[in-house]
């Protein structure tokens, strides 16, 4: 009979298999849509918010993880996480849109990094499996993808279509969570395999999402006569429009 622990250990193996390669194949999708976009200052307010954004998320959850009600867990972890890395869309609400693009993944990387040093750091203390550090990495990787399509389809869609990323990232967060949540709250190893099924086959789509976000991502570039208007304005606010041809 297939016990939820040995199905868990399993889905890690796929995780960091499977899921390590989906990351490494998003991050070039988005990296190539990055480097279209001019340099801008993103590192410190990226990391401010994706601290503001874990105190937010951890705050949240919280009621949820002294219930230890973990199936619903998984599924706020999901909605909560996704949303509080879009914190720059509101801080910067007046920045142009590809460098709130920009601020919403630093936001996202920053949140997976420090949320992945404290759970690190834990299985360390607790003298957990090693390979749950690869596990770890490659949630860090997965946070700022999910961030990365979220954003996406929020600047570069129209209508409802600009939900698609973020619903997508809230869900396949959510079942990224629920497999090793259900076996902590008890359900058969059969109900955990179908969940680790479903989180698998998100995995396998995440690489297809990451690629049309950063497509989309593309009406974002600004182009030359913006450029030269923005760079107008800027000269006239400091007196040196008579330099500008």
């Amino acid at each position: 009979m297939l016990t939820p622990e040995k199905v868990i250990e399993y889905y890690f193996g796929i995780i960091t298999v499977v899921g390590g390669l989906s990351v490494l194949l998003a991050v070039k999708y988005t990296l190539q849509r990055w480097r279209s976009f001019p340099e801008s200052g993103w590192k410190v307010q990226g990391f401010a918010l994706g601290i503001l954004g874990l105190v937010i998320a951890s705050v949240l959850e919280a009621p949820l993880l002294f219930l230890k009600t973990w199936v619903a867990l998984a599924f706020a972890a999901g909605i909560i996480e996704e949303s509080v890395k879009l914190l720059p869309l509101k801080f910067f609400e007046r920045s142009p849109e590809w460098e709130k693009w920009k601020l919403v993944i630093g936001a996202g990387l920053f949140l997976g990094v420090i949320e992945g040093i404290m759970y690190t750091a834990g299985i360390f203390a607790l003298n957990q499996e090693p390979y749950l550090v690869a596990v770890r990495i490659v949630l860090m990787g997965l946070h700022t993808i999910w961030a990365a399509i979220s954003v996406g389809f929020l600047l570069g869609e129209r209508g409802w279509k600009r939900f698609t990323g973020l619903v997508f990232s809230m869900i396949a967060h959510a079942l990224y969570d629920l497999p090793s949540l259900a076996m902590v709250d008890g359900y058969s190893g059969t109900v955990v395999a179908y969940l680790a099924g479903l989180s698998t086959g998100f995995l396998l789509v995440t690489p297809l999402m990451a690629k049309k976000a950063a497509e989309l991502a593309g009406k974002l570039v600004p182009r030359k006569d913006e450029e030269t208007e923005k760079i107008r304005e800027d000269a006239g606010e400091t007196g040196e429009i008579s330099a500008l041809p």
